[in-house]
């Protein structure tokens, strides 16, 4: 008689149905990974995430499930931050609501930059815009000393006045307080008056392009409390304040108006 043959059972070894379903598993996850790269629906990527959430066991409000792992690898964590990465936030300046002067209304850039007191505040009597013999001298080694003719920044002159000046009970404080406002302006004026005038040496002289000259009235006292006119006499001044911005920053800032 032959040898009997020994046939292998018939079907598959019981390892390739282990083996297949893992590799069918991963090509699952690696095919959920890629179609998860590119989601761009909110609606669409917040059921995926809800399946997913299902599977895993979560209920309720997705709390996390325990776990040693680190948080930054899990694929909830990354599927949150896929989703914020393609969140969508619209764009200020192509919103349909209009402007105050139309639906792309012109911007203006507000310079920065530093800013320099210089040459301590200059004074005066009270409810004058008259400078004092003290206070010329005073602008005339100012400018002689730092050299300011060699530059070309920009140079602020800020007026102030005292709260007790001009001082009318006949005028409301609004009225009472424009004429502070008035007053600070023009010891403001007086003050680039002289420094781009015949009194500063030649040498020294200022372009008056240079100045900003402003009125601050009674809001920015340096003095608190006044009960006389000598103790008020630091607010009735002139700031001298120079800046880091020249004159050319201050010309054509806009370009030509939109037809």
């Amino acid at each position: 008689m032959g040898k009997k043959c020994k046939c292998p059972p018939a079907g598959a070894p019981e390892w390739m149905v282990t083996y297949g379903d893992m590799v069918t598993l991963l090509l699952c996850f690696f095919v959920l990974i890629v179609s998860f790269s590119e989601i761009k629906k909110e609606d669409q990527f917040q059921a995926v995430v809800e399946e997913i959430k299902k599977a895993f066991g979560m209920r309720g409000g997705g709390g996390k499930l325990p776990t040693d792992d680190d948080p930054a690898l899990s694929l909830i964590e990354r599927l949150e931050s896929i989703r914020m990465r393609q969140e969508r936030i619209p764009n200020k300046s192509n919103v349909k609501d209009p402007g105050q002067s139309g639906r792309e209304p012109r911007v203006t850039t507000i310079r920065e930059g530093k800013r320099y007191a210089i040459g301590g505040r200059i004074l005066f009597e009270p409810e004058s815009a008259e400078l004092s013999d003290q206070a010329k001298q005073q602008l005339i080694d100012l400018v002689s000393r730092l050299k300011l003719k060699d530059s070309t920044n920009k140079i602020e002159l800020t007026g102030h006045a005292a709260a007790m000046e001009l001082v009318d009970r006949d005028l409301s404080p609004v009225e009472s307080s424009m004429q502070r406002m008035a007053l600070s302006q023009d010891r403001a004026n007086a003050v680039l008056q002289f420094l781009a005038g015949k009194e500063i040496p030649e040498q020294y002289r200022l372009d008056i392009r240079r100045f900003v000259a402003t009125g601050s009235a009674d809001y920015e006292p340096v003095v608190i409390g006044q009960y006389s006119t000598a103790e008020a006499r630091g607010n009735r001044r002139v700031e001298i304040v120079v800046t880091e911005n020249v004159i050319q920053d201050h010309q054509g800032s806009e370009g030509p108006p939109d037809n």
